[in-house]
């Protein structure tokens, strides 16, 4: 009876265990498709945006986003402090999430060196919301103190 008892406390624990690391990969997968979602959200809208106040709207928008991003990352952090060693080789897991980040990352890379950004830079209100957006992406640091 006792036996039956530790192994079933024993499949227990492991079966807790396996659901806390799914936790955490559900959460850190979740949290890739939300930024990979906000970043392909600001480059279908900067590029279909005609005004400047479109444009600057969308890049607002989009700083507000990283802000919340960063909060969202920082408490992640704090929940899953061993969240680092994923970052030189994250799970295999994670793999397809973080290939579309990186993609929409690049397509975010391209689209603000475009010749379509360029010459909506040119109004003085969209070229210092360029700047704020520059600086924003410079400030944010995901998974930091």
């Amino acid at each position: 009876m006792k036996r039956t008892n530790f192994f079933t406390l024993f499949i227990a624990a492991l079966i807790g265990l396996s659901c806390a690391g799914n936790k955490k990969i559900n959460d850190m997968k979740e949290f890739i498709n939300e930024t990979t979602k906000c970043t392909e959200e600001f480059i279908t809208q900067i590029t279909a945006s005609g005004s400047e106040r479109d444009i600057v709207s969308t890049i607002e928008s989009f700083n507000s986003s990283l802000a919340l991003l960063e909060a969202k990352s920082k408490a992640m952090k704090q929940k899953y402090p061993d969240i680092d060693v994923w970052f030189g080789e994250p799970p295999a897991e994670l793999a397809a999430d973080l290939d579309r980040l990186h993609i929409a990352e690049k397509k975010l890379e391209d689209i603000l060196k475009s010749d379509k950004v360029r010459e909506l830079r040119k109004g003085s209100n969209v070229q210092s919301a360029f700047t704020g957006l520059i600086n924003e992406l410079e400030r944010v640091k995901f998974f930091q103190d």
